[in-house]
């Protein structure tokens, strides 16, 4: 038995209300159950309760077992005064609040049918990345894009609230954080890791002094990369290697430069090494260092493109590596990769702002910004596909791809609309 179920089953009522008693005997009536409590505290804030002869206000708390009360200190903990209920799956205890009031207890283990519980069992522990994928089917249209509408805005929200507690660390600077969430993405996902960490070696402030000389911002990225140590490899790293000795000793740079080996380059194409891309981000920062201010002032997604729509410098058209030359020009940021970096910096920035200056017309843009680009193509995506969903946009995709990874493969089918939907049956 797990404590989420019980959860399921308090918050839409899937029990035999008939004749509720306490353990102690005393009848119990529910006018309202609360809403669900996500933070600290008691599970269900505000619920309406007739115990006895009286009319209670207060919260209600869930456990598989009555100890559980105990064992997780909620005895000695204030917050829990307010309960005026114990929900519990099995009654193995008393239970007090901390100002030692005994509270009444409600045990469910004789009041939810059998046929709930296997149903419940038989779905989440389908042993599949899409524990429905059999029953998927079964499921109705509205009901499905109802959960991809609540999945997409889950994961701009979750996106969003990763972005602030960054901007939180950048004391508050938007052009910080700006620049530092599109150093990850221009690191797509094999170097994302290692270009936020570049980012936050390297502050903006010192980059954007040299925004009006691309070679000195080359200079900068690559030399904090590590990928200017040991000998020159042509004519064009040695000129950086001499620019960055001096910019290097000018920012007392040295104690945070990374290592070249923190980079990975095997199993990727050369327009996608991190040296290629790092060159594309001084270039980006070259032509236009106001980004943020550019997101949040451009009318539509032709405006918005036209800030990622780069082209390559001369040297790395046909170099994927220094003293590496390619036999296949590259010319720039393609199509798809600029709709990766709107998908991931343009709509994340959006939301992230709406949410924290409280203005829902960012996060509409934010909406619809992701519902004017193509639905993104992947091996999740693949798979919805399979079951016959057909995203229109990268805001149906970024909703698949927020429902298997955070919905299916963490088995959360009884947080999920379509879960819920085939257990209630």
């Amino acid at each position: 038995m797990q404590e989420s179920f019980l959860h399921f089953v308090w918050k839409h009522q899937k029990f035999d209300k008939t004749n509720l008693q306490t353990t102690t005997g005393s009848s119990v009536s529910i006018h309202s159950i609360g809403h669900h409590n996500h933070d600290a505290g008691p599970d269900f804030l505000e619920s309406q309760l007739m115990i006895g002869e009286v009319k209670w206000f207060g919260s209600v708390e869930i456990h598989v077992n009555a100890s559980d009360w105990k064992n997780h200190n909620h005895h000695l903990d204030p917050k829990y005064n307010t309960v005026i209920l114990h929900v519990v799956w099995n009654a193995d205890s008393e239970c007090r609040r901390e100002d030692g009031e005994s509270i009444p207890t409600l045990e469910l283990k004789k009041l939810i049918s059998l046929d709930l519980i296997i149903r419940c069992n038989d779905l989440v522990n389908f042993p599949s990345s899409i524990p429905c994928e059999k029953r998927f089917a079964e499921v109705r249209s509205i009901d499905k894009m109802a959960m991809l509408d609540h999945a997409a805005v889950a994961r701009l929200k979750r996106k969003s609230e990763e972005l602030l507690s960054l901007h939180s660390d950048n004391t508050g600077s938007w052009e910080e954080t700006s620049y530092q969430l599109i150093a990850k993405t221009f690191g797509f996902k094999k170097n994302a890791e290692p270009m936020l960490k570049l980012a936050q070696s390297l502050p903006f402030k010192i980059l954007i002094k040299h925004g009006s000389k691309r070679e000195e911002l080359e200079a900068l990225l690559f030399g904090m990369a590590g990928f200017l140590e040991g000998e020159s490899m042509d004519t064009y790293h040695g000129q950086l290697k001499e620019i960055y000795s001096y910019l290097r000793q000018k920012y007392n740079l040295e104690p945070k430069q990374m290592i070249k080996v923190e980079w990975k380059f095997l199993r990727m194409r050369p327009a996608n090494f991190p040296t290629v891309r790092l060159a594309q981000l001084a270039q980006l920062i070259h032509l236009n260092s106001k980004f943020f201010q550019f997101i949040l002032q451009s009318e539509n997604t032709g405006e918005l493109k036209k800030i990622f729509q780069i082209t390559n410098p001369e040297y790395w058209v046909n170099h994927y590596d220094f003293g590496k030359e390619s036999s296949r020009k590259m010319n720039g940021l393609g199509e798809a990769s600029v709709d990766v970096l709107l998908v991931n910096v343009a709509a994340v920035l959006l939301a992230a702002y709406a949410q924290e200056t409280a203005s829902l017309s960012y996060m509409d843009k934010a909406v619809d910004l992701l519902q004017s680009l193509k639905p993104e193509k992947n091996h999740i995506i693949s798979d919805w596909e399979a079951l016959g969903m057909e995203p229109e946009n990268a805001f149906d995709t970024q909703a698949l791809i927020e429902l298997k990874n955070e919905f299916c493969l963490k088995k959360k089918c009884l947080s999920c609309k379509i879960g819920l939907k085939l257990i209630s049956g």
